[in-house]
This record gives C-alpha cells, structure tokens and sequence, in this order.
C-alpha cells in the first residue's frame, strides 16, 4: 500500500460543491504572515475574516479563519484570494493536525472529486513536496500562539 505522503492527489474544485470553504464547522489555523497577507490580497482587516481563540488545555492562542470562509464567492465558486490562500487551505483535504504535526486525508469531504494519479501525472501534488513548507509553518504558527504575545 502506498504512504500517505506518496501518493499523487488532484481535486476537481469547479465541480464541487466547495465543501472545505462553506462549512461553518471546520476550522483553519491561520499564522500571523498568512492573516497578514489575506488582508493585503483583500483590503480586508484580519478581524473580518478570522478570530483569536485561545486553546483551553494549553493556553495558546491561534487565530483561525472564519467559516463560512468570506473569500469564497458561492455564485462563482471560486476563491477571491486564491493565489494568496493559507496553507490549510493549499493542501486540502490532506489536513495538518497542529498538535501533533500528524496529516490525515479527508477524502469524503471531496467524494468523487478526489483523485489519486500515478506518478507522472501533470497538474497534481504529493504530500511530500510539502513537508519542510508544513514544518516551518507549524513552528511559526506555534510561535505566534505564544500566549506571551498577548
């Protein structure tokens, strides 16, 4: 059976009914560089589009994008700041688990517009080719959380 971080992934999002950005239930941790650079990308301040919210067990504190997610344009079905999308959102429905670092796939989030390629395939990407961006970003994101900053 092939590795999770192997395996050739590409999703059809035209198609779609936009699961990962309509639903109210989902959350998306934000880093203080991506929150910045979705206010560039939408003249938005950050308080528009996300929240603090500080974790019970630990006292950190994560900004988290709102969802419904206010970039998504439900008449066009796409993402108003798709170049400038968090890394959440990138590497959907594969989804980082902040405390551990640990990448689960969500595959019924995206149904029958999920799909896994062989390995030439054109336009996909591997879980792999995001290891050190999900390194660095989790360790930014922990630094931002620091409940020293507040």
């Amino acid at each position: 059976m092939q590795e999770l971080r192997d395996l050739i992934l590409k999703t059809d999002c035209e198609s779609c009914v936009h699961k990962c950005c309509s639903q109210p239930y989902d959350s998306v941790l934000l880093t203080a560089a991506e929150a910045s650079k979705l206010s560039a990308a939408s003249g938005l301040s950050e308080q528009t589009f996300s929240v603090l919210r500080r974790n019970e067990n630990t006292s950190h504190i994560f900004r988290i994008l709102n969802l419904p997610c206010r970039f998504f344009d439900p008449q066009t079905g796409y993402c108003g700041v798709y170049q400038d999308r968090p890394l959440g959102c990138r590497l959907f429905p594969l989804h980082v688990e902040a405390s551990t670092g640990e990448v689960t796939l969500l595959p019924t989030q995206c149904g029958p517009h999920l799909h896994v390629l062989p390995s030439d395939a054109e336009g996909a990407y591997r879980l792999a080719d995001f290891e050190g961006r999900i390194r660095d970003w989790l360790a930014e994101l922990w630094r931002d959380a620091d409940p020293e900053r507040y």
